[in-house]
């Protein structure tokens, strides 16, 4: 558009010829797509991002800057309103954006490193990116890359396995694809988080050479070659000392040695004590500043004990990011974006499907012939329901899904019998037996009228194809009216009432497109 502006200053030299330029610019532009001036404008220099941070950072007070170091409403970040600096919203990751309402489930984490497909990793980056801005989301936190160390981690399904080089390799280009769409992307939980159990007091023993060769390449590569937004620290201490204030990996090697220029984020709940945490290279504490805060911070201000340039450190990495991914600029929200999109949900499926590795096919049994099968048994207890996720932070809610025992009985129809087995027993049934209690397990049927308990009714064993048909639910797609299908959920008795019935939220139906 500026080409066609200064041609206009140039030609002047008669009405009619002006007229006549005009009026052939503007058929051209009649005929090129709008997607060709819609581009995203060329990134501002690094030297006019640091004049304009700097420019803010000056009028800023010091309760401003103190206030922007502590989280607020579980996933935000205080803007500064008189300055043009907005409040920011993070969101949980990695198998979708995960803000409360419904979206787009992808196969993240382990199944995502099984494709070994950085173009593809990078492709479901852009998805969640865009899914983010559909969200009004700044932050996506998210990839998780901790290496492996012990198969009783409950959170490995979140990480891209056992070897740095493909961790490093597939969360790279994923984090760039998130980036692209203006989003900032946070590589975590740095470092050595490998268990659950007693997440706040384990102490992770890495000497230097293991931590090198293996559990730091991923981050490196996350911060050297994909420039990601935002380091979020863990939970656990490393060789004795708390992440969040472990000076020699927070400051001596990703701020000095890698160069860092983004935010060090805590994970929630994982700061222990104000002056530690600061001076030991966390900038922001989430999900609110029980540590950072204006009492706790000022005293150590005024006393010289965390120095003024620190605390302008830490805020000015904040408004770089800002002013990096351009939310100083617009909204972050876009609603043109829709969050139930077919683009999504085709790079989901591909992933899916890439995803998938078979280990062994003795004698050549797969494919199954198909005109020669009469029954096939699913057993396990992930067949039904569907499991898209193995839950906690990781939790997010698909506008539907297909379970496997689903998806093999609209594949097969009526010609083939699906059998069904659980094959282990429930969590409350195998409590119950452990406890020596006689009464069997209570099950919680939701649906859009209410709970209703009821004892299980299904005989041990494979149960017959009719009972397994009319156990499930019929597939369908979101509406705008109807609630979700209903669904068996596993309950104590006294947590029956507290099951609420399964709908699609208002504010999903609002914006299927």
């Amino acid at each position: 558009m500026r080409v066609c502006a200064r041609y206009f200053d140039v030609v002047e030299r008669s009405e009619g010829e002006s007229k006549a330029v005009r009026n052939l610019i503007l058929a051209i532009l009649s005929i090129v797509p709008a997607a060709a001036f819609a581009a995203p404008l060329p990134a501002s220099s690094d030297t006019d991002i640091d004049r304009r941070v700097e420019s803010i950072l000056g009028q800023m007070t010091r309760e401003e800057k103190i206030d922007m170091l502590g989280g607020v409403d579980l996933f935000g970040v205080r803007g500064v309103p008189r300055l043009g600096v907005p409040a920011m919203t993070a969101a949980d990751g990695p198998f979708g954006v995960r803000n409360f309402t419904r979206t787009t489930v992808i196969a993240g984490g382990s199944a995502l490193a099984a494709t070994w497909n950085p173009e593809l990793a990078q492709r479901i980056g852009k998805e969640l990116g865009r899914d983010a801005r559909s969200r009004g989301v700044h932050c996506y936190l998210a990839p998780g890359v901790n290496i492996y160390r012990s198969p009783l981690n409950g959170r490995n399904f979140e990480y891209f396995g056992e070897d740095p080089y493909l961790a490093a390799h597939i969360a790279a280009p994923l984090i760039e694809g998130v980036q692209s769409q203006g989003v900032a992307a946070t590589v975590k939980h740095y470092l050595g988080n490998n268990s659950e159990y007693a997440r706040h007091t384990i102490d992770s023993i890495i000497d230097e050479r293991t931590a090198r060769e293996i559990y730091l390449p991923a981050f490196e590569t996350a911060v050297k070659t994909a420039h990601v937004a935002a380091v979020m620290d863990a939970y656990n201490l490393v060789n004795g000392e708390h992440m969040t204030q472990n000076r020699h990996f927070n400051i001596d090697v990703l701020k000095d040695e890698w160069g860092f220029k983004g935010v060090l984020m805590s994970d929630w709940d994982s700061t222990y004590d104000t002056l530690g945490a600061a001076k030991g290279g966390l900038d922001l504490e989430m999900p609110s500043g029980k540590f950072f805060n204006r009492a706790a911070l000022t005293p150590l201000i005024n006393d010289g004990k965390i120095p003024a340039a620190l605390l302008d450190d830490k805020v000015r990495r904040l408004l770089r990011t800002a002013a990096r991914f351009g939310w100083l600029d617009r909204p972050q929200l876009d609603a043109s974006i829709p969050r139930y999109n077919a683009q999504g949900r085709a790079a989901a499926l591909q992933t899916a499907l890439e995803g998938i590795v078979l280990l062994k096919n003795a004698n050549g049994v797969l494919p199954f012939d198909r005109p020669h099968i009469r029954s096939i048994a699913v057993i396990g207890p992930n067949a039904y329901p569907a499991v898209p996720h193995g839950g906690g932070s990781a939790t997010v809610a698909p506008f539907h899904a297909i379970s496997l025992l689903e998806g093999l009985s609209d594949e097969l129809g009526t010609d083939v019998e699906l059998h069904y087995s659980r094959g282990i027993e429930d969590l409350h049934s195998a409590a119950a037996a452990t406890s020596g209690s006689k009464k069997g397990p209570i099950w919680a049927r939701c649906s859009a009228s209410g709970v209703k308990a009821r004892k299980p009714t299904s005989a041990k064993g494979i149960t017959s194809a009719a009972t397994v048909t009319g156990s499930i639910p019929a597939r369908r797609r979101p509406a705008t009216t109807a609630p979700s299908p209903a669904r068996h959920i596993p309950a104590r008795p006294h947590d029956v009432a507290r099951i609420p019935p399964i709908a699609v939220s208002s504010s999903v139906r609002s914006v299927i497109r």
